[in-house]
């Protein structure tokens, strides 16, 4: 099998010792080593146009309009998010994600065989169906109360992405999750028709739909004309949107402190994150919020700003009145979390390995939702 994250064919145990934080996470034909040479090119402080760090602050924000976002890795961790938080998130957006809880109790090693991360020598990625194991541990968590009741998820609109020539995520994933959500009665709007590569897809995207590589922001094209998955989404959510801000933006993208919330290297998190406000947010208007999570080797230190800017998130934020929170992650290895490709959890790698990173008391989670109760207002 290859290891998707560095390019290269590994015999699996090898695969396990080096790569453990590729699965879920954006893919490398070029390698880890040329992307880390690419990085020095880009803007190397924390993703956002402003050096200072700011202190997160609480927003005037409706508490029906708070919603998640995530590609790859950031799209499992935002399933995770979205399942056990459904009293508070209203939505999802999820790009080349999988069910929830995916790797199971199983480590890395499962996650890279069944969810995504490795690519077969067919060219396509590495997968086995844990659907029917997601929905029982999904009940069995709601029942006693570790995650918010399953039934919050009837009738919420959920968003789902897919390219059909993914090789870091099967399309039978994020099938599957499809399945899953509208198991439960979601509202679900799948895209799944695009000849993609893995990636999030944004007007603003530097890569061609169906190229796969750093930094896994694709732009594709619909009809002849370029396509806007954010506005899909947000569409879904929040109903007709005021017109995308194409020019320059009225609101402000700071760094802002994540240690305050417990993020460290220990959970494999970087001490800033990225928030963009609009300014009618800043003036105490009410607002709508979207927590955006970031693939595998898409961290600020590797890419610099392009996740945040690319995203295409920011420019629908500024006239439609969203306040958006883009976390952070660092590359780590042992003693400590093995995750050299700075993905979020979700298989459980915080401080070496933690059973519970799928559920509310997750310790990856716990800081990521403490972000969400400090903007929110959330108790």
């Amino acid at each position: 099998m290859k290891a998707t994250a560095l390019g290269l064919r590994f015999a699996p145990a090898v695969v396990l010792a080096i790569v453990l934080a590729g699965c879920g996470g954006g893919g490398d034909s070029a390698g880890t080593g040329a992307l880390r040479t690419n990085a020095l090119a880009a803007p190397a402080s924390a993703a956002a146009n402003s050096s200072r760090i700011v202190k997160l602050q609480r927003y005037e924000i409706d508490p029906t309009e708070v919603f998640v976002a995530g590609i790859s890795s950031g799209g499992f961790a935002a399933v995770q998010m979205h399942v056990a938080h459904s009293s508070t998130f209203k939505g999802a957006a999820i790009y080349a994600g999988g069910v929830y809880w995916c790797a199971g109790a199983g480590g890395a090693a499962t996650a890279l065989a069944n969810c995504g991360g490795l690519t077969l020598p067919s060219n396509q990625a590495s997968y086995n169906s844990t659907l029917t194991a997601s929905e029982a541990y999904l009940d069995a968590q709601s029942s006693l109360g570790t995650i918010d009741p399953a039934t919050n998820l009837r009738g919420q609109p959920v968003y789902l992405w897919s390219g059909t020539q993914d090789e870091v995520v099967n399309p039978l994933e994020v099938a599957d999750l499809n399945s899953e959500y509208r198991h439960y009665g979601a509202n679900v709007h799948f895209d799944n028709t695009f000849p993609a590569e893995h990636g999030w897809e944004s007007p603003d995207g530097e890569l061609a739909c169906g190229t796969l590589g750093s930094p896994y922001m694709v732009r594709c094209s619909e009809n002849g004309a370029v396509y806007d998955s954010v506005e899909t989404w947000l569409t879904m959510f929040l109903g007709p949107l005021k017109p995308r801000n194409n020019g320059k933006l009225s609101g402000t993208l700071s760094s802002f402190d994540q240690t305050e919330f417990g993020a460290s290297s220990n959970l494999s998190m970087s001490s800033t994150g990225s928030i963009f406000v609009p300014k009618a947010c800043a003036q105490g208007n009410r607002c709508g919020f979207v927590l955006a999570l970031h693939g595998c080797l898409q961290e600020a230190s590797l890419i610099g700003n392009r996740w945040v800017v690319e995203a295409g998130i920011n420019e629908w934020a500024d006239t439609n009145k969203l306040v958006v929170v883009y976390p952070d992650t660092i590359a780590s290895s042992a003693p400590g979390p093995t995750n050299p490709n700075a993905c979020f959890d979700w298989w459980g790698y915080s401080n070496q390995y933690d059973a519970n990173y799928a559920l509310k008391s997750g310790l990856q989670m716990s800081v990521l939702y403490a972000m969400v109760q400090r903007v929110t207002g959330r108790p």
